[in-house]
Formats: C-alpha cells, sequence, structure tokens
C-alpha cells in the first residue's frame, strides 16, 4: 500500500527532473539548499539558547536553529530522490536525521514545560511534525538508508512520539481541542504510526484518532471561517488534509473527510481571505500578506473543481522543500487560474463575519467574541484594502514570545489590545478578555452589516454600539450609534498602517484611500505607536463632541 502516493515512484521524480514545470522550483530548491551549505556544518543546539525562553521570553532564536535541521532534511530528501546518482545528497540528508535523532528534545522550549523536568519526550505540534517528517524519509528512501540510521529512525519516533502518546487514553487538551494543535498533533502522529508500526492502527486507534480530528472541525463554524488566523489556517488545514489522505488510503477509502459539506467550506475559505491583490484579512494572529500554499490548494482543487479557486501564481507559494509540492501539483490549475477580481459577499451569522470583494476594494468586518483561539480584543473590527493594500488595517500576530502568550501580559501588546484595532474607546474604557465580552445582533440585510459591540466594554453606562457598515461598489460607509448615559469621552478609533495626512475639513487621506467625515461632529486627533516589531501604526481618532452620539465616515 503506497500511503504517499506517487513519492513511493521512482518514475515520479525522474519525470520531476525532466519536465519544464518542476524546473524553476527546482533551481530554487538548490539555490536555498546551497545557502545552508554555506552556513557550515550542523551545530547542535545549545542550552544557552533553548533556555531563553524561561530567561527572556524570547523563542526565535532557537526556534531558527531548530527549524534549520528540519529545512535542511525536507531539502535533502527530495534532491536524493530526484538526483539519486549524487551521494551527497543522501550523505548529508543522514547526516541531518543524525542530528535530529541527537536533539535532546523535539519540542519547541515555548511548549516543553518547566525547564527543571527532564522530559525529552513529551509531545507538541513539532514532535509531531518531526516524527511524519522522519517517518516520511524513512518510507520513500528506505532501500538506501543505511541501517543504522533506518534503526535510529523507527527507534526514536518509537520512544519519543508512539509509545507516549498510546501510553494514555488522553495524552493532552489538544486530543480534544478545536484549533491547529488538534489537526497537527494528532494528524502527524497518526500519520507516523500509518507508516512506521500500521499494526498498531487497529480499529479503537483509528476511533480515538477520529475523534480529535472530529473536535478539531468544531473550530471552524459550518460555513468554514477560520477564527484563529489565515496562517493557521494554512497550517492545520494542511495537517489535516495530510492525514485525511492518509487515513482514506489506510481504511481503502471507508474514512472519507472530504465527501461532508462542512469540508467543502473549510476548503473554499481560504479564497475568500484574499481582499486586494495579496493583502489579506489579518483578524487574530495572521498576517497581512498572503500566499497560497500551491500542493494545498492543488490536492483540495482536485476535491472540489467547482468551488475551490486558485488564483495566479503571483499569490502563490510553492514551498520547494515538501514532497506534496511535487506529488499533488497539478500544472492543469497553473494554466486555468481563476481571476482574483471575482466580486462576492460572504457572511456568516454563526462567525459574525463579513467580507465583501468588489472591483474596488477588499472589506473585512467582524463580531465575535473576546475568548477566541489567538484572541485579540477585537470586537467590531474590520479592514478596508485597496489596489493591493491594507488601507485601514488590522495589525494581525504581533512578535510571538513567552509574555505574548501569557494572559496577564498578552493584552498589553498593541497587537492584542483593542486600542489597536478600528474600534471605539468609551471614556478610556477598551474591550475586556473572554468569551463572555462578545457582540450580539450581528445580521446583513440590503447590503448592511451591522452588529451590537457593547458587550465586550465594561463601562459604567454603555447600553449599546450598533455598528453598521454600509457597502456598496465603490465605498463604506460606517456609522457608529452609541447609547451611552455616562459623561466620559467618546473616541471612533481607525487603525492605519499608513502615514494619515488631513487634506481638508473633513478629510483624511492615508496610503491609497482616505476617510471622509463630518468635522462638525467630532474632533481629529492623529497619533502613532510601535508594535512589538517596532514598526509605526497610526491612529485616526475621531472624539465626538459633547452630546454626539453618532458618528458616520466613508472609507474610499
Amino acid at each position: 500500500m503506497k500511503l504517499l502516493g506517487k513519492a513511493q515512484d521512482k518514475a515520479f521524480w525522474q519525470e520531476v527532473r525532466e519536465k519544464e514545470c518542476f524546473s524553476s522550483i527546482l533551481r530554487k530548491l538548490k539555490k536555498e539548499y546551497g545557502k545552508l551549505l554555506d552556513e557550515g556544518p550542523l551545530q547542535c543546539h545549545t542550552y544557552r539558547e533553548y533556555k531563553m525562553f524561561w530567561t527572556t521570553g524570547e523563542r526565535k532564536v532557537y526556534e531558527k536553529s531548530y527549524n534549520v535541521f528540519r529545512n535542511r532534511l525536507d531539502m535533502a530528501t527530495v534532491l536524493a530522490l530526484v538526483y539519486p546518482e549524487e551521494d551527497a545528497y543522501l550523505d548529508d540528508l543522514m547526516d541531518t536525521v543524525y542530528a535530529i535523532c541527537d536533539e535532546y528534545s523535539w519540542c519547541w522550549p515555548a511548549h516543553q514545560g518547566a525547564l527543571e523536568i527532564n522530559d525529552n519526550c513529551h509531545i507538541d505540534l513539532l514532535a509531531s511534525m518531526t516524527a511524519a517528517q522522519l517517518a516520511e524519509v524513512y518510507t520513500v528512501l528506505e532501500d538506501r538508508l543505511e541501517p543504522l540510521i533506518k534503526n535510529r529512525i523507527k527507534a526514536e519516533i518509537d520512544r519519543r512520539v508512539i509509545e507516549p502518546y498510546l501510553a494514555t487514553d488522553n495524552y493532552g487538551w489538544w486530543e480534544r481541542g478545536d484549533t491547529n494543535w488538534t489537526a497537527v498533533c494528532v494528524g502527524d502522529i497518526s500519520r507516523a504510526i500509518m507508516l512506521m508500526r500500521p499494526e498498531l492502527m487497529d480499529d479503537a486507534l483509528i476511533k480515538r484518532t477520529l475523534e480529535s480530528i472530529e473536535s478539531y472541525l468544531t473550530g471552524f463554524d459550518d460555513s468554514g471561517v477560520c477564527f484563529e488566523g489565515m496562517g493557521y489556517w494554512r497550517y492545520g488545514v494542511g495537517h489535516f488534509v495530510n492525514y485525511s489522505d492518509m487515513i482514506y488510503k489506510f481504511t481503502d477509502g471507508k474514512i472519507n473527510f472530504f465527501e461532508r459539506e462542512k469540508v467543502k467550506n473549510i476548503a473554499s475559505f481560504y479564497q475568500k481571505m484574499f481582499l486586494s491583490g495579496d493583502v489579506g484579512i489579518s483578524f487574530s494572529d495572521g498576517g497581512g500578506a498572503m500566499r497560497y500554499p500551491v500542493f494545498l490548494l492543488h490536492y483540495l482543487k482536485n476535491k472540489y473543481p467547482s468551488d475551490v479557486l486558485v488564483y495566479d501564481k503571483a499569490y502563490a507559494h510553492w514551498d520547494c522543500m515538501t514532497l506534496r509540492s511535487y506529488i499533488w501539483y497539478d500544472d492543469g490549475i497553473f494554466n486555468n487560474p481563476a481571476p482574483d477580481t471575482v466580486g462576492f459577499d460572504f457572511f456568516s451569522a454563526d462567525a459574525q463575519w463579513m467580507i465583501k470583494r468588489t472591483a474596488n476594494y477588499g472589506f473585512a468586518a467582524k463580531g465575535g467574541s473576546n475568548g477566541e483561539p489567538h484572541n485579540h480584543n477585537d470586537v467590531g473590527s474590520f479592514i478596508f484594502a485597496k489596489e493591493g493594500e491594507h488601507v485601514f488595517t488590522d495589525m494581525g500576530g504581533g512578535l510571538y514570545s513567552r509574555q505574548y502568550f501569557d494572559e496577564s501580559t498578552r493584552y498589553t501588546f498593541i497587537e492584542c489590545s483593542s486600542k489597536g484595532h478600528s474600534i471605539p474607546i468609551v471614556d478610556g474604557v477598551c474591550q475586556s478578555y473572554g468569551k463572555e465580552f462578545k457582540a450580539k445582533d450581528a445580521k446583513y440585510e440590503n447590503g448592511v452589516f451591522s452588529v451590537d459591540i457593547a458587550g465586550a466594554y465594561e463601562c459604567e453606562g454603555l447600553k449599546s454600539i450598533v455598528r453598521e457598515f454600509k457597502m456598496t461598489e465603490t465605498d463604506v460607509t460606517v456609522t457608529d450609534t452609541f447609547d451611552y448615559t455616562g459623561n466620559g469621552k467618546i473616541v471612533d478609533r481607525i487603525a492605519t498602517r499608513n502615514e494619515p495626512k488631513a487634506v481638508s475639513e473633513g478629510l483624511v487621506v492615508a496610503g491609497k484611500g482616505s476617510v471622509s467625515f463630518d468635522p462638525t461632529v467630532c474632533d481629529l486627533e492623529i497619533n502613532s505607536q510601535q508594535d512589538s516589531r517596532d514598526n509605526t501604526i497610526w491612529f485616526i481618532d475621531f472624539t465626538l463632541k459633547e452630546g454626539v452620539k453618532k458618528i458616520t465616515y466613508l472609507l474610499k
């Protein structure tokens, strides 16, 4: 049974070597691999790097060193398959396997637990991924790997991942989670077992993994909305698809997630996050610039040809390192890309999300709660994009650190605080964290998305804030109506990465867009702050004049 499909066929890799459509990615692969080789031999991770997470909260130094090993493993694997006559690729691959098997832990320090405890068999996202990665290396290159390397792969996957996972009926919270953790951990552990220890994958274990994946799918609403951010759609859905493809083959087609309507909606949600050019929806810990993973979108397009759109190569990220970038690639899709100018309206009452794309702009707004995965206090936030630029923005994720994921400090980061979003501040009060702080009465009628966001605030005298977004083909009108009996100032804030300039009374220009307003109802103030990466974020603040409880402004 070839669970990795064409990746296990030597003839396929000869085709990759010869076909013109793969020539550019192979050049990229050799270039990136050469850069890694230029850095010299693999250096073992140091304890000084490892403990930074606990001493300073910094995590990127160790994670960068860790990722070098995995990237080198992936690259050497593909190169050894495409160019089997060049022994240097296989030799470097085995050196890299040997080094990974020597690592203290396959976990990142941020997920490891207390520094004082010696626990080098702890399972997190990265340990699960490493197990699956090594299992795939073993499967596609078994006949060429030397005996010691094969034995180390088997022994370390067993010791570090499979045995700890099977030692309990419920390893940890992620077995019944609804975030990317569940898809990655359970999906990759399952794939490692199916590839390396298929005799263990009996009906009971299959049932256990299926229950976890079912739990993961509850993290999306029925229309496919991913609350974690678009980067986590790529990550979680990518590993879900890897698992779903393999469990389908392993069970001879008895388990088929792709028959489900909800999975189809999840698969087709990514295309909706493109707002204008290559910028997209950056809610939660997302990012502004979008690139779609070629292997994943090509696979899903072949599953749902009428529903999944694959845009031009200009918006593609072709990961030259992964096996699936080659085995799931479909040149016919690239030769017939979907137009990225397709307009649409998307509204989810459950998620309280509104997305609209026209020939002139892309827009997204949300209600929801302040207790979502990778949460930001952002109930009522919006994004207005135009000509390939976030004009009025949601900053997305901040710089990851221990403090960033500590609830006691997370909302001091401007990216996570409601101060950093395009939402009101009432009497100096920002939104609070927790699922109980949420919007209500979200609806979309006659081109208007409206939602009451007052429930996200702990502010005396605040009864409602009804936000209305009236969307036409050329612009968006925002109207905020406040039912507030207090005496504090009401500030309506708009966030932008572009330095705003007041060009005339009632008109502010920011980058390629503008906001016009009635200066008789508010005072204008422009200020700025540095984010966690030391980039400037600008704020357009409208302070309502005394007695004014309603403001309207036009985004264009």
